[in-house]
């Protein structure tokens, strides 16, 4: 009776689970996970940094007020004044300095856009190995249990023949721990089980998975994939170094505007008062509009300006050096993932033999063992190396499938 009890609670909970898809949990990584959303604010802040660098050829406005009132008055003062102005000014020059940050934060801009994109891909394929991850642990758990099953089966079968005399209690106790040894394991996979869905549920922002299901994959991994090692060159990571460095040498060429002069110009309208409205002063016209042009030129600073050129010409070496190593570690990358690809397919082939062979010599030695022809050790055995080599193919499975995912994300594709 208890047994039913727990078996339509079993399903009544299996009822409530939703199944998801690996697509679907892909597009929820891409709505909630962390980094995507931090390297996304990344983007739009260098957007604005580049939108802000526009205003220097803009004209900047200005009111100003000033009032004073004095107790003591000098030759030439009165007791109270106030001022009244609106100013437009403009800078005419400034030794191309504006340009070159334009342009660096505009190639800066595109830069973030490509790391946002690479940080996607990063997320993607993070998210495709902690599905895969989850669902081998779910396949080794289901080994794990059926493993503990045979080996409850084994143990009923071994009970009987010790009452029966036909084994000593030493062959019961070993297939007792053996079931044991098994439990253990069922246990384990469990607990491995949920650390992998709280890896995915972090990787998703948190999302809950507690009442999903998560589809098995619909993929098949039989057929032979051909890669472009030219396509390396249109990662993200290449084109944003490479824009990069094209910042780094505007804000070079930028530098040398500190030996440049500096030209500005402004219009300035203002009104004047003898007290604190702008009414009128005696001596001092209604209204008055100056303009006011100012070239200045800085012949010394300490080297300071020196220091800087140099600094900014080491910072364009530095990324060149960068860009150089991207490339080197890109096509490390490929090179790694082509090996695993290469081992994967091989490791596949190997495990799907491995498997059909276990299960046919389980079967040979579970009807020895009926027949008296097998002890308790061989059929302890086979039952080991079957649960082997389920672990080893389904591993086997998943690691195909992850090394290909993982050239399509270092091919970019």
């Amino acid at each position: 009776m208890k047994k039913i009890k727990y078996l339509v609670l079993s399903s009544l909970v299996a009822t409530n689970l939703f199944a998801i898809s690996l697509d679907e949990v892909l597009n929820i990584s891409l709505e909630k996970n962390l980094d995507i959303a931090i390297s996304n604010y990344e983007y739009k802040e260098s957007k604005e940094d580049y939108d802000k660098t526009k205003s220097a050829f803009l004209p900047k406005a200005d009111l100003s007020y000033s009032y004073n009132n004095r107790d003591k008055v000098i030759p030439g003062q009165i007791k109270e004044d106030s001022t009244a102005s609106a100013t437009i000014s403009y800078n005419l020059f400034n030794g191309f300095s504006d340009f070159s940050e334009l342009y660096s934060s505009k190639y800066l801009k595109n830069a973030s856009m490509y790391y946002y994109n690479a940080k996607k891909q990063d997320i993607i394929l993070d998210t495709k190995k902690a599905y895969i991850d989850y669902l081998n642990k779910r396949k080794n758990l289901q080994t794990q249990e059926d493993a503990y099953k045979l080996f409850e089966k084994q143990y009923m079968d071994a009970q009987s023949q010790y009452t029966q005399g036909i084994i000593s209690r030493n062959d019961l106790l070993k297939v007792e721990v053996n079931m044991l040894n098994a439990k253990q394991s069922v246990i384990q996979a469990k607990g491995d089980l949920n650390i992998s869905s709280y890896t995915l549920s972090n990787i998703l922002g948190g999302y809950d998975l507690s009442n999903e299901k998560l589809d098995e994959l619909n993929v098949s991994t039989d057929k032979n994939y051909t890669y472009d090692i030219t396509l390396l060159e249109d990662r993200s990571e290449i084109k944003a170094s490479e824009l990069s460095l094209k910042s780094i040498k505007e804000q070079s060429f930028g530098s040398k505007g500190a030996f440049m002069p500096k030209v500005d110009a402004s219009l300035s309208y203002n009104k004047y008062g003898d007290d604190e409205n702008v009414g009128g002063r005696a001596s001092y016209p209604d209204t008055q509009e100056v303009l006011n042009i100012t070239a200045s030129w800085n012949l010394y600073n300490g080297n300071s300006d020196y220091s800087e050129v140099i600094k900014k010409n080491i910072q364009v070496k530095k990324a060149v050096a960068n860009l150089a190593k991207v490339r080197l570690n890109i096509k490390l990358q490929y090179q790694n993932a082509l090996s695993s690809y290469d081992v994967a397919k091989a490791n596949f082939e190997t495990s799907k033999l491995a498997l059909d062979q276990s299960k046919e010599n389980y079967e040979i030695v579970k009807n020895r063992f009926k027949e008296g022809l097998s002890d308790n050790t061989n059929l302890i055995d086979a039952n080991y190396l079957l649960s082997a080599a389920k672990q080893n193919y389904y591993k086997a499975y998943y690691d195909k499938y992850i090394s290909i995912e993982t050239l399509n994300r270092v091919l970019e594709k």
